[in-house]
């Protein structure tokens, strides 16, 4: 009588239990391989083959941080050039999506501030049909648009604005996907390529707006949504302050 049960469990195994657990695996299986897809469409919208290689480094245990670092000057995700948008379409969050995501400490260009919000649509669209590198931030009434062809006002040298840091890494590839996730959440955030003092060396940190002075970039910053960024990218703001980002107009 146990060999009869024996048997029948054996049996009931077979036929029952091994072809679920290869179906959950399956499943599984099917399951990763979107969520890889999903971080590959991620890297290629940054557009950036060096973060790309770097990732593939870390996989690979190579000792990426003895290699020269190159990025890109001030890749645009998803702009392409001869595109027509109607600007009565647009809206803030579409614009912000398809603008840089990369600045470094000085950039080329300089940035206009609005009252307007049409105004600053037409200038941001007219960047996006013709691949110019843009980056917009609303705060309040003002519209910040930085513009790669743009050039200084005046007699300066030197435009200096003000932004918010959040979050410090010594690998581009660490600072991309957060980025990415605050900025579908509606974050204007911003991968914000440095130097340490007094070695020199890149690092990469994540910078959300910018501002024309330090009261205004302290109001933003005391009013920010830790809980939201929180939600959007699993990391809890440790740190944030205020840093200088320069522009130097159009440099011809």
């Amino acid at each position: 009588m146990k060999k009869k049960a024996g048997g029948f469990n054996f049996l009931l195994i077979i036929v029952f239990i091994l072809p679920l657990i290869t179906f959950a695996i399956t499943i599984y299986t099917i399951y990763l391989k979107n969520e890889m897809n999903f971080l590959a469409i991620q890297i290629n919208d940054l557009g950036s083959d060096y973060i790309t290689s770097q990732i593939l480094e870390i996989d690979n245990n190579q000792d990426y941080y003895e290699k020269e670092l190159i990025l890109p000057e001030l890749q645009v995700g998803k702009v392409k050039a001869n595109v027509n948008y109607n600007v009565r379409e647009l809206n803030y969050q579409f614009l912000l999506s398809n603008s840089v995501t990369l600045l470094k400490s000085s950039n080329v260009g300089a940035v206009k501030i609005f009252d307007n919000e049409r105004k600053a649509f037409e200038e941001a669209l007219y960047a996006l049909e013709n691949g110019i590198n843009y980056f917009i931030f609303k705060n309040g009434n003002k519209y910040y648009l930085y513009r790669q062809d743009y050039d200084l006002v005046g007699e300066i040298e030197e435009q200096y604005l003000y932004t918010i840091q959040i979050y410090l890494f010594n690998s581009p590839a660490l600072a991309v996907f957060p980025t990415m996730a605050l900025r579908e959440g509606g974050i204007p955030a911003v991968v914000y390529n440095g130097k340490y003092t007094p070695s020199n060396a890149d690092y990469w940190s994540i910078v959300v707006g910018l501002f024309e002075t330090g009261s205004e970039s302290d109001e933003y910053m005391k009013n920010m949504d830790e809980q939201k960024v929180f939600e959007l990218t699993g990391l809890g703001i440790k740190d944030r302050f205020r840093k200088a980002i320069h522009f130097t107009g159009k440099n011809e």
